[in-house]
């Protein structure tokens, strides 16, 4: 199963980091700018193939890709004054020119004098040079010219009116932005084809499925059942009119307390008594139906309990661990060691692992056929204690095919990823809890990738959009090196009305280059680590 994986994942990223990069090339070539190469992945070549002027190449890292365009970098001269190159003259016109000596093929001698194939200006693109035998020779070179650099590696020149900086504003605009543009389309049809698929969620309170051995199904609460109202312990009875009332409610809930559901069916209204599951989100294990022991009766596939070996079934006698210092209230302004070993109930299971919500490793103890077994386990980062817990009641919202809505949901669905982002950069900057080791690199993103397939496929395509839209925003971060770095540029020549010196914009790119690689490498280790708990 793990080669499957590796090929979903593959696939994933593939598909997404294909979309970027055809936005970019589709706008390059009609723009009229010399596209070298359309690549997908990094580092060596497993498949090439060449059509037109354009070479495209399947790489063996499977992480990124790029369009190669004449002139996006500082272009540099391929031989120098004074170097010996070979040329092939036709109709005294070069068309290819060897920076090697090559065999039984009709080349010209040829040491430079001087030398033009840039061409700007519209001026004529030349070769000025000496032969053998100490004569001058001036020839013309053709705007399709290639250059020969080994048997098996040319490439065509790229006079100035074929490279990036050549072009009008707004084309460099459109062709640097379009990556990004094609990863938010590529988001919004899949999120279309999900609520195509699913459907779109109604309005009312109306219970469109349930979840099979969950409490709402022991319960006797049915599907198209609509919720009237929710009441929980010595609460006031509230009246349910949609579901974020219903979410809102749930909010208030204290964990433990049988729920009393009011609901209408066939005209007439029914009462329930339903106790929600107690769910431990950053271990992934769960109650089950039956909150009032401390067995495990459910665990998340992949999770962090499930690789260490807790199973279901296992009854949970004690927890211990040291809390890390959340620096950013004064609910644990230092660490200290917790040991609870009094639990009666998941609600006291909940109540203990709330205090370890910044990514501790702690210790539960277990009995597993009448033995005790202790297990280390690292728990996920929570930022809140609130967000420890999760309750599950096994009720699901009602859905009805509607066309237009699908694809206006596909848009919210979009536009709800990016605003997802804009609150993840606000965490890292503005949450001493969240730093750069909770960004995931490649690992962290299989990993996931692996959860989504195991879910199925409308899961995973779920995934597709997020991962896709998640790459289009932050390809715009005003960062060197990625896309929002060279639009920066941009902006800033549209606004002094002139552009940046090539080479200082290429250096910069090149340092935003070399400090990317180094976070990704701090973040794959961090996702290693984190994974291994």
């Amino acid at each position: 199963m793990f080669i499957v994986y590796i090929l979903i994942f593959v696939f994933v990223l593939g598909i997404v980091v294909l979309v970027h990069e055809f936005g970019h090339f589709l706008f390059a070539k009609r723009a009229g700018i010399l596209c070298h190469e359309f690549s997908i992945g990094m580092g060596p070549a497993l498949y090439k193939t060449k059509k037109g002027e354009t070479t495209y190449a399947l790489r063996a890292i499977p992480l990124g890709g790029y369009v190669s365009m004449a002139g996006e970098d500082p272009e540099t001269d391929k031989f120098k004054k004074g170097q010996v190159i070979y040329l092939q003259i036709i109709k005294n016109i070069v068309q290819k020119i060897y920076l090697y000596k090559p065999n039984d093929i009709d080349i010209v001698y040829a040491k430079v004098i001087d030398f033009d194939l840039y061409g700007k200006d519209g001026k004529q693109l030349y070769i000025h040079y000496e032969s053998k035998n100490k004569e001058a020779h001036f020839v013309n070179v053709a705007s399709d010219a290639y250059y020969h650099f080994t048997e098996k590696l040319s490439q065509q020149i790229a006079p100035y009116d074929r490279c990036f900086e050549s072009k009008s504003w707004i084309n460099r605009f459109l062709t640097v932005v379009a990556g990004a543009g094609f990863n938010f389309i590529l988001a919004t049809l899949v999120f279309i084809i999900i609520n195509f698929v699913n459907g779109i969620e109604v309005k009312a309170p109306v219970i469109g499925g349930i979840v099979s051995n969950s409490p709402a199904e022991i319960q006797g609460i049915q599907k198209g059942d609509k919720i009237i109202s929710m009441k929980y312990g010595t609460n006031e009875t509230v009246s349910i009119n949609d579901w974020n009332d219903l979410a809102n409610y749930m909010n208030r809930y204290k964990l433990g307390e049988p729920i009393t559901f009011t609901v209408l069916r066939n005209g007439k209204e029914e009462q329930f008594i339903v106790t929600p599951e107690i769910y431990i989100a950053t271990l992934g294990i769960g109650s089950g139906d039956n909150v009032e022991g401390t067995e495990i009766n459910y665990i998340q596939v992949n999770s962090n309990a499930a690789k260490i070996g807790l199973q279901k079934g296992d009854v949970i006698t004690a927890i211990s661990g040291t809390t890390n210092d959340d620096r950013n209230t004064k609910e644990i302004d230092e660490t200290r060691t917790l040991h609870f070993d009094n639990l009666a109930n998941w609600a006291d299971i909940s109540n203990a692992l709330r205090n370890f919500y910044l990514s501790e490793k702690v210790s539960i103890t277990i009995l597993r056929d009448g033995n005790e077994h202790v297990f280390d386990v690292q728990t996920i980062k929570a930022i809140e204690p609130d967000n420890v817990t999760q309750t599950v009641i096994g009720i699901e919202h009602a859905t009805e095919f509607n066309f237009f809505g699908s694809i206006g949901k596909g848009v919210t669905d979009t536009t709800g990823v990016i605003g997802s982002v804009f609150e993840t950069f606000g965490l890292l900057f503005g949450d001493k809890n969240v730093g750069v080791g909770d960004l995931s690199g490649p690992v962290g993103i299989y990993d996931m990738t692996k959860t989504f397939a195991m879910a199925g496929i409308m899961s995973l395509l779920f995934w597709v959009a997020f991962i896709s839209a998640n790459i289009g925003f932050v390809n715009l971060l005003p960062l060197p090196a990625l896309d929002g770095g060279r639009l920066l540029f941009l902006v800033f020549e549209a606004i002094v009305r002139k552009p940046v010196n090539r080479k200082v914009e290429g250096y910069i790119h090149t340092v935003g280059f070399i400090l990317f690689m180094l976070l990704f490498l701090y973040v794959t280790f961090n996702d290693i680590i984190r994974i291994r708990g």
